[in-house]
């Protein structure tokens, strides 16, 4: 690394029965270039399958890895328990199942600069057939807002300095696996003085979960999450979130516009739906207790 920044780059990999993916996550790591010496951190979070193995069979001589041990299920408790081993420096968070590009190491370690938190773009073409893609309403590749407050960084293509994280005090576990997870630390993070940076070259393939019912789900996971980090620190960062008649009155526009979307844009009129449905059960729970 150069002078002013950090001298040590540590990527974490969250991974829960993740033996299909896993290896080629790996292999795309091993083929990183132009950058310095990385370690990897495999957060094993209570996986039944194979997937240390396979991730130790597909790793080669391009980084040192280690593995931690995380039985606590969720995904935000994994990313802490490997951000907790990480050294102080850098560290790049990436997912098990999607595919970092052969420049990441090397771009997001380029952009780092202190105050900063990284916050990468990711592609859907790669890893999804193009029915997915239209399931999902997926661009090609993921384009940051104007607004620097919004929820645009993804937990799997970021980067920040450990001092960081240790500053805004870590991810919530508790919002872990209800979609955006990520959002609420970044939102601290904000707040407490620190801004993200767009890093366009730093460029992470992902993966959707092929069929109708699986985005609907993860758009109820998502609607939910937003109210859920709206009553937490994190979420004052961002614009306020429609409250329950609102969403109500969302949910009747819906209703009334659904002829215009029973073609082609028939999967983005679902996903809106679900999302609305997700807020209206964050709204009417008592979470957090």
């Amino acid at each position: 690394m150069t002078a002013g920044r950090p001298m040590i780059v540590t990527v974490v990999i969250p991974a829960r029965n993740a033996s299909a993916t896993i290896g080629q996550q790996i292999r795309a790591l091993s083929r990183q270039d132009g950058s310095d010496a990385f370690h990897v951190i495999l957060v094993d979070n209570g996986s039944s399958d194979d997937t240390v193995v396979v991730a130790a069979a597909a790793a080669g001589t391009r980084f040192t890895m280690e593995v931690v041990r995380e039985d606590r299920p969720g995904t935000n408790v994994a990313r802490n328990a490997g951000i907790e081993r990480a050294p102080d420096g850098l560290v790049l968070l990436c997912d098990a199942d999607d595919e970092v590009s052969d420049s990441w190491v090397r771009e997001m370690a380029a952009a780092w600069s202190a105050g900063m938190w990284l916050a990468g773009v990711v592609s859907y073409e790669e890893l999804n057939s193009p029915s997915t893609m239209r399931q999902w309403s997926a661009p090609a590749v993921s384009s940051p807002p104007a607004d620097a407050r919004a929820d645009w960084t993804f937990g799997c293509n970021c980067g920040f300095d450990r001092s960081m994280w240790v500053d805004v005090g870590g991810f919530d576990g508790r919002l872990s696996g209800v979609g955006g997870d990520e959002t609420e630390m970044f939102g601290r993070a904000y707040l407490a003085g620190y801004r993200p940076k767009s890093v366009t070259d730093g460029l992470v393939a992902y993966r959707l979960r092929p069929g109708v019912g699986n985005m609907c789900r993860q758009r109820f996971r998502q609607g939910r999450n937003q109210v859920r980090v709206s009553r937490l620190p994190g979420g004052k960062a961002g614009e306020p979130l429609p409250g329950r008649w609102a969403t109500w009155c969302a949910i009747a526009r819906l209703a009334a516009v659904l002829p215009l979307y029973l073609g082609v844009r028939r999967y983005e009129w679902l996903g809106a739906l679900f999302r609305h449905c997700g807020r209206l059960a964050g709204h009417y729970s008592r979470w957090p207790r």
